[in-house]
């Protein structure tokens, strides 16, 4: 028993020493022996500190705990508890947020259509910061007041986009209607919806970050998307999208580059028309134009003769090439043929040989049975048999061969023909295309300058103005009415004969009707 308890102390021993070593070798190394020296004083120092008091209540008699008044036994954790002191009390200041709701003007209860309002497509971006009171410090001699704190509120602060609906979606908040509102109403809204939900008083401060742009469309010069700017008119819409006026300095020479347009427009289509009618005939194999095609009359009269030769020779060109082609294909298919004749009759000669040297080895074999040859005359019979069989065998081959030659051979010109009917079909849908582009914009200068022709000229302008997400309002504009963003400007040209007709005509629905614009471009 004996020897067994110092064996256990012998192991604890070591294991101890082991755990010592793997603690101070750090402190050895970093410092020397009086590094350990002073780690280890450190820690009987906080080891003394924590368990004095324990040791002190476990030795003095005179300490009751109120377990030890009650008679139950006493514990070493009871001990501890009662021997260490009691921790100080912490006092947190509560948030006071004792405060109304927000009022809404009432010019923001209906919304305008005010052409500084909020619309479908707007994003705004929304600041919101939340003012808290700090309460007074109420301990015995203190003399804090109460202070208020003002922080933004960076999870609910960001850039919103106006919906569909006219609403704005933030989050803790909800959905808050703002299409229509002013940026002063948005504020008052946003604020009293956060009071709603979250009960805090909060300053919002919103600005627009980027507004939907203007759409113009009609007879202007540069149709397209147009950014919104406080402030403008159709009439500034006008003049960036280039409305015709003769106020215009540079008008006079955009005339004259759209006649010049027009002219090289007309030129361009003659030529295609050329192009497509070489690559037509081309494909019906025709190698001539025909004589008395309107479009070769007016090439001739815009082009020259020089250029509708160049595509008679191209076409003539092209023509001779595919006939030179089907000839040697043809040359090659008819050689081919003869070359099949003529192996197709050598294996007939060598099969009427190989029947011949057949029956001769028969009646040899019958005549060597009957003894009246030798078995020599037989041999030689046998291999010349043997050699015609072989014979007509090769000649045979050869004749497959052939055949199998003429038929990849006409697989081969079949190709050649469908890739030929192929690149030019793909020339000629490339070619319509551009006809196409080009027929659009020759039509497209034809007319602008039929704006400079007319005498009298005027636009008639419309705005399309969304209401909500399912709804657009037309209503007729003039120089100074002012575009909202997200319209969607129209612009007609119209004489003023039209507008006058129209007047006459039907004077209750003048006022519905677009306004029009007189140009001050005269001719």
């Amino acid at each position: 028993m004996s020897s067994g308890f110092g064996s256990f102390l012998v192991s604890a021993t070591i294991v101890t020493t082991g755990l010592t070593g793997i603690w101070a070798w750090p402190a050895v190394q970093d410092g020397g022996i009086q590094a350990l020296t002073t780690q280890a004083s450190d820690l009987y120092r906080r080891a003394d500190l924590r368990l004095r008091p324990a040791i002190s209540a476990l030795q003095s008699p005179a300490v009751q705990s109120p377990a030890e008044s009650s008679g139950e036994p006493v514990t070493i954790a009871t001990a501890i508890a009662v021997s260490l002191p009691p921790p100080e009390p912490v006092e947190i200041k509560p948030l006071q947020t004792g405060v109304s709701a927000p009022i809404v003007p009432d010019r923001c209860n209906t919304p305008e259509a005010r052409y500084d309002a909020s619309v479908i497509g707007d994003r705004i971006q929304l600041r919101i910061f939340e003012t808290s009171t700090l309460a007074a410090d109420t301990t015995s001699g203190g003399s804090m007041s109460p202070t208020d704190i003002v922080f933004e509120r960076l999870d609910l602060s960001g850039t919103y986009e106006v919906g569909d609906s006219g609403a704005v979606s933030l989050p803790a908040i909800g959905r808050v209607d703002v299409a229509g509102q002013t940026l002063s109403c948005i504020e008052a809204i946003v604020a009293h919806a956060a009071f709603k939900r979250m009960r805090t008083q909060n300053t919002i401060t919103a600005a627009f970050t980027t507004r939907p742009p203007i759409l113009m469309r009609g007879a202007v010069r540069a149709p397209g998307a147009y950014t919104y700017s406080s402030g403008l008119t159709v009439e500034r819409v006008l003049a960036q999208a280039g409305a015709i006026d003769e106020r215009d300095p540079m008008e006079e020479v955009r005339r004259i580059a759209l006649e010049s347009r027009r002219s090289e427009l007309g030129k361009t289509r003659i030529s295609l028309s050329l192009e497509r009618m070489r690559i037509e005939a081309a494909l019906n194999d025709q190698d001539v134009f025909p004589e008395d095609d309107k479009a070769i009359r007016i090439a001739l009269d815009l082009l020259g003769e020089d250029r509708v030769t160049t595509e008679r020779r191209a076409l003539a060109a092209e023509i001779e090439a595919e006939r030179l082609r089907q000839i040697r294909t043809e040359a090659m298919l008819n050689d081919m043929t003869i070359r099949i004749e003529t192996a197709r009759q050598q294996q007939e000669v060598a099969k009427s040989q190989m029947d011949y040297y057949v029956a001769r080895r028969e009646q040899k074999t019958e005549m060597l049975q009957n003894g009246l040859i030798s078995a020599s005359g037989l041999d030689d019979t046998a291999m010349r048999a043997m050699d015609a069989e072989r014979i007509f065998l090769e000649k045979h081959d050869l004749l497959l061969r052939l055949e199998a030659e003429l038929r990849l051979a006409q697989h081969d010109a079949e190709l050649v023909k469908a890739d030929r009917i192929k690149t030019l079909t793909a020339e000629l849908r490339g070619l319509s295309a551009r006809s196409d582009t080009v027929d659009r914009e020759f039509h497209t200068v034809l007319a602008e300058l039929d704006l400079f022709k007319n005498d009298g000229i005027g636009f008639a302008v419309t705005i399309d103005r969304p209401t909500d997400e399912n709804e657009t309002r037309t209503i007729s504009a003039n120089l100074d009415t002012l575009v909202r963003p997200g319209d969607l400007v129209t612009v007609a040209a119209r004489t003023a004969d039209e507008d006058d007709e129209d007047a006459l005509t039907n004077a209750s629905a003048a006022r519905d009707r677009p306004v029009f614009i007189q140009s001050a471009y005269t001719r």
